[in-house]
């Protein structure tokens, strides 16, 4: 199997070991009549910059090719967010909708449009966003030689003959980009064409390529894999050839954890949008970054900076914002180097912090926050042990102030973080971050004293979705409900669960009323709940329970639109 540059087409090369592939996998064989389609639907359109964002890999690898091969520059948003994609849609000079209008391309007349023989390997190829995580996402070119000439590292140390490619993360990021679908596109290897986010489709996907006789190559993240349950059949499934994880930092007992579990060793990717890849590692054997191919590191005074043809100047020294420790021909990543937060006119360290409460009984990860509030006070994200994660106010007042009595020693009163959140996983978007936009809905109510406190969700499947949740004593419903013995109204529990749903799964339909409301027994302020949502063809139905029992549940019927409600 031979490595296809992009500038050389290689979604237009039929390779000779096409084989049978199972439902929604794909290659560049089955994509070519997509492309075909969406170049058909741009013929008349402006050339220029266009925003694509779709959520299946293969049809956003198709609208992808079909831009590059018009002469056009992809713009790819992190999310598709309304509010997004509107200020995206400002800057580009178009969108993409969510497929070509097939009465336009039905006949698929290629005599309309020319392929060209190759691409300008200096012309940029698309423009991603960081992921946020201090602060606004910036906006970053890439040309077609640096995507390329990182490809090839990949190739080089990876190669991917005979393997099928399954991908748990967005391809709208870098990382997910390169190794989830450029790298099975240029080295012909098939990748699965849908999203697989959940634990249980992974494993029907490592079926499949075990039946089409596919070594499953895994590309996911540390939220995916600190998440795999011990329960499923894991060990009826083909082993993979390898899991990639990049995107954030991978705990050794979750790596420890995924190789057990898959028998497969988990390699991990760290670099950012900004500099491309710039090492891996198999921390179960080595802790040691090392190098990926052609990039040159140099460590002062404990930063570290780096020559690699995958920047935009590659003869420049670009300095990535860590401290590191070289160590056997590589290097050991330290932090932050620029996580300071001014806070009363002192500098203070945001990780040592996090290294303060780490080396406490009750936390297994911190992550401090400069929340920019008007009283300049920091937030913080507590992942604990469930023996440890607070339910009731008193045991969480309890918790914060041992935590805070652990910093007075290091830190002065101002300096102490003010705003706990207490989580059993750090919550993460596509990329695996923790990102500007989730910590802002971790403390979202300091502002909007109706909304609960939000702490993290998981979803098993498209339907169905269980969310992480507080009562915040400074929560308005309680005023008045009652003086003595404040509880959270019944119709604000129903509230919470339409306007969550919402947010969930997107928009509802028109509400058409209420089934077997049932409340059991009363939530008070400071509680830690669960929201269970499940998704049904006629609304949703939803449970709310604590360690107290179960408080609530019911069924919110809905009419989508030119649809019969239930």
């Amino acid at each position: 199997m031979t490595f296809v540059p992009l500038i050389r087409l290689p979604w237009r090369n039929a390779h000779e070991d096409r084989r049978s592939l199972p439902r929604h996998w794909v290659d560049s064989t089955s994509l070519t009549h997509r492309i075909d389609a969406w170049r058909l639907w741009l013929a008349d359109k402006p050339r220029g910059y266009w925003l694509l964002y779709q959520s299946r890999p293969a049809e956003f690898c198709a609208a992808l090719a079909a831009l590059w091969e018009s002469g056009r520059v992809a713009v790819l948003p992190a999310d598709n967010r309304p509010e997004t994609l509107a200020r995206l849609a400002e800057t580009v000079d178009g969108t993409l909708p969510e497929a070509p209008d097939v009465t336009a391309t039905r006949q698929h007349d290629t005599a309309a449009f020319a392929i060209p023989e190759a691409l300008d390997p200096t012309a940029t190829a698309v423009v991603l966003y960081t992921s946020g995580s201090t602060g606004n996402p910036v906006r970053l070119a890439k040309r077609f030689n640096q995507l390329d000439t990182e490809l090839a590292a990949h190739t080089r140390l990876w190669p991917l003959a005979g393997s099928g490619v399954i991908s748990q993360v967005s391809h709208q990021h870098i990382y997910g980009l390169l190794t989830g679908v450029l790298h099975p596109l240029c080295a012909g290897a098939p990748f699965y064409g849908d999203p697989c986010r959940y634990p249980e489709g992974l494993i029907e996907r490592l079926k499949e390529a075990g039946e089409a006789h596919l070594a499953p190559v895994i590309v996911s993240s540390p939220a995916q894999l600190s998440r795999l349950p011990n329960h499923l059949g894991w060990h009826d499934s083909p082993r993979p050839r390898r899991v990639f994880s990049s995107g954030a930092r991978l705990a050794l007992a979750h790596a420890q954890h995924t190789e057990a579990l898959l028998k497969a060793p988990v390699i991990e990717i760290y670099g950012s949008t900004e500099s491309g890849g710039i090492a891996q590692r198999r921390q179960t054997q080595d802790t040691v970054w090392q190098a990926l191919p052609g990039v040159e590191l140099s460590f002062s005074k404990g930063r570290l900076a780096l020559r690699s043809p995958f920047l935009e100047a590659p003869q420049q020294w670009w300095y990535q914002p860590d401290r590191v420790a070289p160590r056997h021909g590589g290097f050991e990543l330290l932090g932050r180097a620029d996580r300071l937060a001014k806070i009363a006119g002192k500098r203070v360290s945001l990780d040592q912090i996090e290294c303060l409460l780490a080396e406490t009984e009750e936390v297994r990860e911190a992550r401090c926050v400069d929340l920019e509030r008007a009283d300049g006070r920091l937030g913080v994200v507590v992942v604990a042990d469930e023996a440890f994660i607070p339910h009731q106010r008193e045991t969480r007042h309890a918790l914060i102030k041992r935590l805070r009595s652990r910093l007075s020693s290091h830190l002065e009163g101002v300096a102490t973080p003010r705003y706990w959140r207490f989580v059993d996983a750090l919550p993460s978007n596509a990329q695996g971050k923790l990102d500007h936009e989730l910590v802002q809905r971790l403390f979202a109510d300091l502002d909007d004293h109706k909304a609960p406190r939000w702490l993290g969700e998981y979803r098993a499947d498209v339907t169905s979705c269980c969310i992480s949740l507080e009562v915040p004593e400074r929560l308005i419903f309680l005023e008045g409900h009652f003086d003595d013995y404040p509880v959270v109204p019944g119709v604000v529990m129903v509230q919470w669960a339409i306007e969550l749903a919402s947010t969930s799964f997107g928009e509802l339909g028109e509400f058409k009323g209420i089934e077997r409301l049932k409340f059991k027994q009363v939530l008070r302020p400071g509680a830690r709940f669960t929201l269970q949502l499940t998704r049904r063809a006629e609304g949703i139905a939803f449970t709310i329970d604590s360690q107290e029992g179960r408080h609530c549940t019911g069924q919110v019927r809905l009419q989508t639109h030119g649809g019969k409600h239930g």
